[in-house]
Order: structure tokens, then sequence, then C-alpha cells
């Protein structure tokens, strides 16, 4: 009985590799390239742990308002005057330190002369959280840089 499983699951196996047998990648049904030959792709490094963590914050505490990808647009923006600032701007971005980025996500935006509609967060996070957020915050910028 095992050995018929097994033979089955093998059949399986060759049966769907063989269907895309031109293909560099067995799974996605591209046959435009010929076997043998490389395709080539940047891949981006692999987020920090502290980007990963501070990406679930960001999500969860802070996207409502300044959108996903950092673009100033999420879904409550359209209620918000001032509108909150782009994450997404590298040079806006770069021109703050870390130890003000995360002042800003601590004290809020009362807290640090900017609109007070902006929640300060030193009594929901820590520390560390922050620094994540702060982490999370650069690699937004980032990532707008390299699309430009």
């Amino acid at each position: 009985m095992k050995s018929i499983l097994v033979l089955c699951c093998s059949l399986f196996v060759l049966g769907c590799f063989k269907e895309n047998a031109g293909s560099l990648h067995p799974a996605s049904g591209d046959t435009s390239q010929a076997a043998g030959q490389i395709s080539l792709e940047v891949v981006s490094p692999p987020s920090t742990y502290e980007q990963r963590q501070g990406k679930y914050l960001y999500l969860k505490y802070c996207a409502v308002c300044h959108g996903d990808q950092g673009g100033a647009d999420g879904f409550n923006t359209y209620n918000l005057d001032p509108k909150p600032h782009s994450l997404a701007d590298s040079a806006y971005v770069a021109a703050l330190s870390d130890a003000t980025l995360a002042q800003v996500i601590g004290m809020g935006g009362r807290g640090v002369n900017k609109s007070p509609l902006m929640p300060a967060y030193q009594g929901t996070l820590n520390k560390d959280q922050i620094t994540f957020l702060v982490a999370h915050v650069r690699e937004l910028a980032r990532n707008e840089k390299e699309t430009h």
C-alpha cells in the first residue's frame, strides 16, 4: 500500500514538471525562454528583523493615515487637516535623525509642535517597538528612492 502511494506521488510530481519542461520556472507556466538560458533578476536584500517588526507595527498603527507604502494616502487621510506627511519622501525622511523620528512617534504631533492629530505612541509602544518603526520608516523612504 505504501509503495503504491509513493508511486502515485512520484508520477504526480513528474507530470507537473513535464507539463512545463521548456520553462526554467516550472510553476510559472512561462515557456518564453528556451531551456538552458538564464534569467537574471534583481532581488532586494531581505528585510532585517527590526524592519519586519516595524512593518507589522506600521501597518497596525500608522498605515491608516500614512498609507501602506508611506505615501500619505491612508484611508483616513481625507478626514485630516493638515494631511500627514509622506514617509516615502526620501529627502524629507533623510533630513530627520532616528532620534527625531522616535520622538515624533513617541510624543505624537502635539509633542513636537506638529499636527495634534497624530497620536502619541509612547504609552502604547515600548522603546524597542518605536525603534522597529523607525527602521521601517527608513525602509519606506529607501524603497521610494530606488523606484525613482
